[in-house]
């Protein structure tokens, strides 16, 4: 997962509670990529052939785990297979099966540097319109229409993100907040000052209504009901968002800014343990949206 977020299952329907079926690996744990094996039960369709647009090794390993016979083959795309989710993809490159056309593929989306492909029966977007502004900024609009031409008919899509963590709190609602909700929300908002103050771009997550709407004016038929899952910040979680400030410290261009921040990091890593602990605090929600693009004009 991009963020090292451990997820918690707050939406449980009665069909997450069966046995896996044939459509589902018995590896998964993950409720989100679980949520997406139980959709292609429910409506009955192989996975045939798989794109997985925003590739990472979290979703990688996943995806190689599913029943052989659903699948024909995985494509895995990443903007840049040296760092980051992309490099850990490329890690486990050799867990894909190349002899039935498993590949790595780098490129990046909307950019004129996007990979020629196949019409793909699945598509995954693991976080992907959430990284998006760290590789092809404002162009997040256009994702999904570039996938839809990458889509077969009856294809299925699945979009996981976030829900923006602090760029939907006003003023009052942040005063409001408990002491250990503001503690995660201070963490998302000092880590992306540092990853700006180091002149890198920080990611920016939509919420799930934004996705929907973009999927419904690209002609896709979201299915329902979507789900949410609420994400658990410990202090072990917060720690390794304040490491990513961290690193970002010797990249400012005022060195007295940054022993400044160095300070508020600190502070607020001892805040954490102190009212996080191992426990932790559950605030904002991962979505799994699903959608299919129709087999024809009528449907």
């Amino acid at each position: 997962m991009r963020l090292g977020l451990r997820r918690l299952l707050t939406t449980m329907s009665a069909m997450e509670n069966k046995a896996p079926s044939m459509l589902a690996s018995p590896k998964t744990q993950d409720p989100l990529f679980r949520r997406i094996e139980d959709v292609h039960h429910s409506l009955n369709k192989p996975y045939g052939r798989i794109l997985d647009a925003g590739t990472g090794g979290h979703s990688l390993k996943w995806l190689v785990t599913l029943p052989n016979d659903a699948v024909d083959c995985i494509t895995a795309v990443t903007a840049d297979a040296t760092s980051g989710e992309g490099k850990g993809a490329s890690d486990k490159q050799a867990l894909l099966d190349t002899s039935r056309g498993d590949a790595l593929v780098e490129g990046s989306w909307c950019s004129g540097n996007a990979p020629e492909g196949a019409a793909f029966d699945t598509i995954l977007c693991d976080y992907l319109i959430g990284s998006m502004d760290g590789f092809t900024p404002f162009m997040q609009d256009t994702i999904l229409g570039e996938l839809k031409a990458r889509c077969a008919p009856g294809a299925l899509l699945h979009v996981v993100g976030l829900t923006p963590i602090y760029a939907q709190l006003g003023s009052a609602q942040y005063k409001s907040l408990p002491a250990a909700e503001k503690v995660v929300v201070d963490t998302a908002r000092l880590r992306d000052a540092c990853i700006l103050l180091a002149a890198h771009r920080p990611y920016r997550e939509f919420p799930a209504s934004w996705i929907i709407r973009q999927l419904e004016r690209s002609g896709f038929e979201v299915l329902t009901p979507w789900k949410s899952y609420g994400v658990i910040w410990k202090h072990a979680t917060i720690k390794r968002q304040l490491d990513v400030a961290r690193r970002k410290l010797p990249h400012f261009a005022d060195q007295s800014v940054a022993a400044a921040m160095r300070g508020q990091i600190d502070a607020l890593d001892a805040s954490a343990k102190k009212l996080l602990g191992d426990t932790g605090v559950t605030y904002g929600a991962d979505y799994v949206i699903s959608a299919r693009l129709p087999s024809s004009a009528g449907e």
